[in-house]
């Protein structure tokens, strides 16, 4: 096989890694929403009946931490095979493109790693891990608030209170 051919070949392989894994990545993240959407209803349910569903109110809430923390995870191990493939394609597109052909190479050099949210691109990454931060926070609200009796907490907190006092 050909010095170039052998490039091509890899290139093809590496960028139906990349292909795969991103379009899995999306498939992964619709299920996610599928579920976090009816875990939604299903508090808003509690939320309008709390006297008789604040327990299942808090289930729901825990269960809706645990389901984006395994999420989260999920896209992690996802994020780092596409990397994987990105810096695949990168370094072949370095070895064989022409430099109007490097996509892969221009995208990787030129995003802004600002930390200044509103003025700089956000990738997937960052939207999926901050979606799945809040709706994890949410999540943990609704378990504190409901599995907590407010009275034992009220009780536990004026008794550290004044025991400070």
């Amino acid at each position: 096989m050909e010095f170039n051919e052998a490039y091509k070949v890899s290139l093809e392989n590496a960028w139906r890694f990349f292909h795969l894994h991103a379009q899995q990545r999306m498939t992964v993240f619709n299920f996610y929403l599928i579920i976090t959407g009816l875990v939604s209803a299903g508090l808003s349910a509690c939320v309008i009946q709390m006297e008789k569903l604040s327990l299942a109110a808090g289930v729901l809430g825990l269960f809706l931490s645990f389901v984006s923390f395994i999420f989260w995870k999920l896209d992690q191990r996802v994020s780092l095979m596409i990397k994987a493939s990105e810096k695949s394609i990168v370094d072949i597109e370095n070895q064989l493109a022409l430099p109007i052909e490097c996509i892969f190479t221009e995208d990787s050099g030129s995003l802004n790693k600002s930390y200044f949210f509103v003025r700089s691109p956000w990738t997937y990454g960052r939207c999926f891990r901050l979606s799945f931060f809040v709706v994890g926070m949410v999540g943990i609200g609704f378990a504190c608030t409901n599995l907590i009796p407010y009275s034992t907490l009220h009780e536990t907190l004026t008794h550290w209170v004044k025991s400070k006092g």
